[in-house]
């Protein structure tokens, strides 16, 4: 779908063809990819401790910590910026309040004093993510994705947060675009609402992450745009698993190391697989992850092997996506600005026994999320030639 000219809009009222917001990439330093591990470590500990004590819990996929792509979002009348983490592994959208008792001192902070638009909720909110929580309460104002205006626009005003977690974040918020049904106080989704005021005419998607801190990356809303990919779409349709875990959740029916099955996946219910932005590693139940990571083998420090190391391949309805090591091995600077290497997959334990395919899964596919037709679909993406992207 080629992309339309977004300045039109201002002269009618017919939907654009599809939205460009442009993202930013900022990959993790060596002791953040490290030091995120270990939180995922602590985590499934934890997990497993509840899920030994009988208890499932709720609990988002996304490691706030985690995440390397984020964007801009604009709120009230005249307009208050803010940074936030397009996420596709929740489905609310919060900013930091101007009460806001422990947030980063050089946060913005929504102040609805200042808008001629902003509606008083105060709903209670409360959002709990995989390495953090926040609360406040609900809030009601215009808000400009991609340069389209949702007129009256519910989202969360965060009063605290954990400061451990959001302290040293590079955003402000997270903008969730994971499933409606997904949302906290079941409050409207930003794609519907685009969807509902006719400023796009689908409710479709798609994420081209580009690697290694490159610019380019970008969110396309409304469908998605051929610039950023080669060959075309193979799609899935959401698992039976995604009416029961409110997950963009696909299901694979074999992972394979070099060619040869892992038998990671089980032949009833695959590895169910959720198609995560929030999340910068591959992850998958511990005992079955183990197993692949001793069979991909050791990824050297100094990165020395990487090209040796064998293509990573997941079979989703019938088709093959492989994965090459330049994909999967996360390569971050140390201390000393010398680039060293990591794999980019771990055991987890979500609180049930499923995948999340990240980000090295997402920089290799440009990936789209159709919750019109409940299916995902991905295409080799490729960078866009300069001068064919549209900045809004």
């Amino acid at each position: 779908m080629k992309k339309a000219a977004i300045l039109s809009l201002a002269f009618g009222s017919a939907a654009a063809d599809v939205i460009s917001v442009p993202l930013v990439h900022k990959p993790k330093t060596l002791s953040e990819v490290r030091a995120m591990k270990n939180k995922r470590v602590e985590r499934s500990a934890r997990l497993g401790a509840i899920n030994e004590n009988g208890d499932f819990p709720s609990v988002s996929l996304t490691d706030v910590q985690d995440s390397e792509y984020y964007g801009e979002v604009l709120i009230g009348s005249p307009a208050q910026k803010f940074q936030v983490i397009y996420d596709t592994g929740s489905s609310n959208l919060w900013i930091p309040g101007k009460t806001c008792t422990n947030c980063k001192k050089d946060t913005a902070r929504y102040d609805s004093t200042k808008s001629t638009k902003f509606t008083k909720n105060g709903q209670a909110f409360a959002m709990q993510y995989g390495t953090g929580s926040c609360t406040g309460f609900l809030s009601q104002d215009d808000t400009v994705i991609g340069g389209q205006t949702i007129t009256g626009f519910t989202f969360g005003e965060v009063t605290t947060e954990a400061a451990d977690v959001f302290g040293q974040a590079p955003f402000d918020g997270i903008l969730g675009m994971g499933p409606a049904k997904a949302a906290v106080d079941k409050v409207p989704m930003p794609m519907a609402m685009l969807v509902e005021q006719k400023k796009i005419e689908h409710n479709i998607f798609a994420f081209y992450l580009a690697s290694g801190g490159k610019t380019g990356s970008t969110l396309t809303l409304g469908g998605t745009d051929d610039s950023f990919h080669t060959g075309d779409f193979i799609y899935t349709k959401l698992s039976k698993a995604a009416s029961v875990l409110p997950y963009w959740m696909i299901s694979a029916s074999d992972i394979k190391i070099g060619g040869k099955s892992s038998g990671a996946c089980g032949w009833l219910l695959g590895c169910q697989s959720v198609v995560d932005t929030g999340t910068s590693i591959i992850a998958g139940p511990i005992s079955a992850m183990n197993k692949i990571i001793a069979t991909v083998g050791k990824v050297e420090e100094d990165c020395s092997n990487v090209k040796s190391l064998p293509t990573v391949t997941f079979n989703f309805g019938g088709h093959d996506f492989d994965l090459e090591p330049d994909f999967y091995v996360l390569r971050a600077q140390d201390e000393k600005g010398n680039e060293q290497c990591e794999l980019g997959m771990q055991g987890m334990n979500a609180g049930a026994p499923i995948w999340i395919l990240g980000d090295p899964f997402l920089r290799k596919y440009y990936t789209v999320w159709d919750a019109e037709q409940s299916r995902v679909g991905f295409a080799v993406a490729k960078a866009p030639t300069a001068g064919n992207t549209v900045v809004v």
